[in-house]
């Protein structure tokens, strides 16, 4: 399926914004999501950039010290529930990306705003907005 809907999505020379506009796989299950963005980014060529997310259970006074450490970090990072992002982020330069958050609104970094990835650096992610008022725009996403 994605080689019928990104042809040549090897070919740097072919991802570019009018090409990632034109085209879109929708999909209702995260599982199927998360398949079909993980088949997508092996077929781009380049370096994987990989991002974690910072989960840990909060100690509070109130509760009880042995239910903080019933769940380690470990545990946490294997949960994947609906409305939250995974604990794992793998990307590649030139990838396309979509927010699923308002970050800045104002700065067109809005849910479903379409970007492309132009550098990955060890806390931020630079891209170029795809679509709306700011397109073109290069926005930093922490």
């Amino acid at each position: 399926m994605i080689s019928v809907i990104y042809p040549q999505l090897d070919v740097a020379s072919t991802i570019t914004s009018e090409f990632l506009n034109e085209r879109t796989i929708l999909s209702a299950r995260n599982d199927d999501v998360s398949a079909i963005n993980q088949s997508a980014l092996e077929i781009f060529h380049g370096e994987t950039f990989t991002y974690f997310a910072a989960n840990k259970m909060v100690e509070d006074e109130d509760v009880d010290p042995g239910i903080t450490h019933r769940y380690p970090n470990e545990f946490l990072n294997t949960l994947n529930p609906p409305g939250l992002p995974s604990f794992k982020l793998d990307l590649k330069v030139g990838a396309p990306i979509m927010l699923l958050r308002n970050i800045a609104p104002k700065d067109g970094l809005c849910n479903g705003t379409r970007l492309i990835v132009v550098n990955c650096g060890d806390f931020v992610i630079e891209a170029k907005i795809l679509t709306g008022d700011k397109h073109g725009n290069l926005v930093f996403i922490p």
